[in-house]
């Protein structure tokens, strides 16, 4: 297959976008509708610019790949469950009595800092549009924290055993429920570049 300037230029700038096996990819298919529009129209020039304009912008195609990144995915569902299972702890620990103020309030101020770092990290992944390598690293890096933040909590609670209550079990249920979409997710954040 023959190459063409503007066509190189097209893959480089989504090689600046997107992981090299995507790219690949996207570069066997813009190459063949290249050679395609070649034949049909017989004019280099033309023929990049038809196959580029089938193909689409750099700005459209990596779009595409990041909204359907496991990434977006993962961090979307996270912020989803966020509120739900943020808001369960929350009653928890306004009516836990006396076992809540047995946490240390440095704890409490880190736990808080490193959840509001995993809330920005989401948020991130879930509004950036050009960078897949950015919403795979911020979606990692939030799901972790996300899965030790509730991970530490199930811990503290075991620990302290509070006197059982509704609140308490759908707090528990919610940080089992995200552990475990975390630990759905890291392995294909891992896996895939």
């Amino acid at each position: 297959m023959a190459g063409h300037e503007l066509i190189e230029r097209h893959l480089q700038a989504l090689a600046e976008r997107l992981p090299a096996p995507m790219v690949d990819e996207l570069a066997d298919g813009l190459l063949a509708s290249y050679d395609d529009q070649m034949e049909r129209l017989g004019d280099p020039d033309a023929a990049a610019r038809a196959a580029i304009a089938d193909f689409g912008d750099a700005d459209t195609v990596t779009a595409a790949f990041v909204r359907a990144s496991p990434g977006r995915q993962a961090a979307f569902r996270l912020l989803i469950a966020g509120p739900i299972v943020g808001l369960s702890w929350g009653a928890v620990l306004l009516t836990g009595d006396a076992w809540a103020s047995t946490i240390p309030v440095p704890s409490r101020l880190t736990f808080g800092f490193l959840l509001g770092s995993a809330v920005l990290m989401l948020v991130l992944a879930v509004r950036e549009r050009r960078r897949y390598a950015t919403v795979r690293l911020a979606a990692l890096g939030a799901t972790g924290t996300v899965a030790v933040l509730d991970t530490v909590i199930l811990g503290t609670v075991l620990t302290l055993l509070p006197p059982p209550s509704p609140l308490l079990l759908v707090a528990l249920i919610g940080s089992s429920a995200r552990i475990m979409l975390a630990a759905q997710a890291i392995p294909e954040l891992v896996a895939h570049p």
